[in-house]
């Protein structure tokens, strides 16, 4: 009877073990229902991933600007907006990144202008040569109702336009001597993007303009391919273009904004109220990347020139010459942009 006794505890005690195990998985299994009813009724889902590409490297104001906006975006939507950022080219160049965003292989890009007006023409008029009096003529003309014209060029060529930002004025550099006047750029190989645009500047200054893709223009320069090419002080200094070309004139030949574009169909598809952060948060960002590029360029042009860049300012460049060998490119490309030219120029 002991024996009996002893085995009838010992099952009593697994039976009541196995009670308490039961009603804790019971009650765990009530508590994750209530949490999971409480998230579903907060309205709470998953996160949608933006993808993004861009060729700058780390130490850029493109990478800057995008993780700031990114960020913010992400505090803004409660982390239903995430981002995964695909920087340096990484993806390919800008043409290829482009693409693959009109394509909606790709979410979203911040792209320089020149190549964009591959695939819609008219935004183009922003790298016409010398265009531009100064910055604060860009940013009344970016953030005014030119600016809404071109955004919607840009809407209209499949693309989504949260914001212009900048990669900022282009100056002239190469590894042969001081540029001052378009009697230096004669037959000078520069490297350029495809574009008829910066094809026809070129030639307009005596220069004979080589395409390259951007990934390949370091080794192209160091291998002589080309001579020189036109690139704002931050491209130059966080690409170490400055190895390669001891040379740089402060010509502006011309503004390079830098659009921030999503696939029209991606952003469409998100919830209106994450359509109107993006929006917001796009031209936001865009003073703000801007500031940061002008910051940076400051600080940029100290260092390479204490590493041996020899800068011709602007005072001392006779633009007049330069502004008069392009007239020919305004006679014969002006005309294609429907009356833009004018209405930029017009800008006080």
């Amino acid at each position: 009877m002991l024996k009996v006794s002893k085995k009838l505890s010992v099952l009593s005690v697994f039976a009541l073990a196995g009670m308490i195990a039961l009603t804790a998985c019971g009650s765990q299994t009530e508590q994750n229902v209530s949490q999971g009813s409480d998230a579903a009724s907060s309205g709470q889902t998953e996160s949608v991933v933006i993808r993004v590409a861009h060729i700058a490297p780390e130490e850029h104001a493109y990478t800057k600007g995008l993780e700031q906006f990114a960020k913010a975006v992400e505090e803004e939507t409660g982390g239903r907006l995430k981002f995964e950022i695909h920087g340096g080219g990484e993806l390919g160049g800008e043409r290829e990144v482009l693409e693959q965003v009109q394509l909606g292989t790709l979410d979203m890009t911040l792209v320089t202008a020149g190549v964009v007006g591959n695939f819609a023409e008219k935004f183009s008029v922003l790298e016409m040569p010398f265009l531009f009096r100064d910055l604060d003529h860009v940013y009344k003309t970016l953030d005014g109702e030119v600016g809404q014209e071109l955004a919607q060029i840009l809407d209209d060529a499949g693309f989504k336009t949260l914001g212009i930002w900048e990669n900022g004025f282009r100056h002239l550099t190469n590894n042969k001597k001081p540029i001052y006047s378009p009697a230096d750029t004669q037959g000078m190989k520069f490297r350029t993007v495809e574009n008829n645009l910066y094809v026809a500047t070129y030639r307009a200054i005596g220069a004979d303009p080589t395409p390259i893709a951007f990934p390949e223009t370091y080794t192209s320069l160091q291998q002589g391919v080309v001579d020189g090419m036109d690139q704002s002080y931050g491209v130059m200094e966080s690409t170490k273009m400055y190895e390669v070309q001891n040379h740089l004139s402060e010509v502006g030949i011309y503004y390079a904004a830098a659009p921030l574009l999503m696939n029209k169909e991606k952003f469409e598809s998100l919830p209106e109220d994450l359509q109107k952060v993006l929006a917001e948060k796009g031209k936001e960002f865009a003073p703000i990347q801007r500031k940061i590029n002008q910051d940076m360029e400051i600080k940029q042009k100290e260092s390479m020139v204490a590493k041996g860049l020899q800068v011709v300012e602007k005072k001392d460049i006779d633009m007049e010459a330069f502004k008069q060998a392009v007239q020919v490119v305004y006679d014969e490309l002006g005309p294609s942009f429907d009356g833009l030219v004018e209405k930029i120029q017009a800008v006080k």
